[in-house]
């Protein structure tokens, strides 16, 4: 952080994340606890919290996402399986400042004029993520004007 200033530096965080042979275990609310408490100390930007539950990872418990929550000051982002909805209803309660979308914005260049005139999502096709060639990407249909 030195190099770049502490307000340059972020961290995301997918605290149920079971990728590979990544396990839940007995202490990880007493472990990510003390991480909020630190990363808070050290003055990051933000903190990312991810939720898979959505590719069907176990879920962040709420009450982990509110210690997140109370514990850091700053700048708090939450994403997995947002629509619309729930986002407007998570920053209105005040669960975090940001949302963050990823695979509606992928298959929906136009994300934010379908979310505000609740036009149907196109499905995102994952085989096309993060590879080479011409399909996905710039090939989704754009909703009609």
């Amino acid at each position: 952080m030195g190099a770049i200033g502490k307000d340059r530096v972020g961290i995301r965080l997918s605290s149920f994340g079971v990728f590979n042979d990544m396990p839940l275990y007995d202490g990880m609310e007493a472990d990510y606890t003390y991480l909020a408490q630190e990363l808070d100390a050290r003055g990051l930007v933000y903190i990312h919290l991810v939720d898979h539950s959505s590719m069907g990872a176990p879920p962040v418990p709420d009450a982990m996402k509110a210690i997140f929550r109370k514990l850091f000051k700053r700048t708090l982002i939450l994403s997995g399986g947002y629509d619309a909805m729930r986002a407007e209803s998570d920053l209105a309660a005040g669960k975090c400042d940001l949302i963050a979308v990823g695979r509606p914005f992928l298959a929906n260049p136009d994300l934010v004029a379908r979310w505000r005139n609740n036009a149907a999502l196109n499905a995102p096709d994952m085989s096309t993520f993060y590879t080479p060639g011409l399909r996905g990407y710039t090939d989704y249909p754009a909703l009609k004007k």
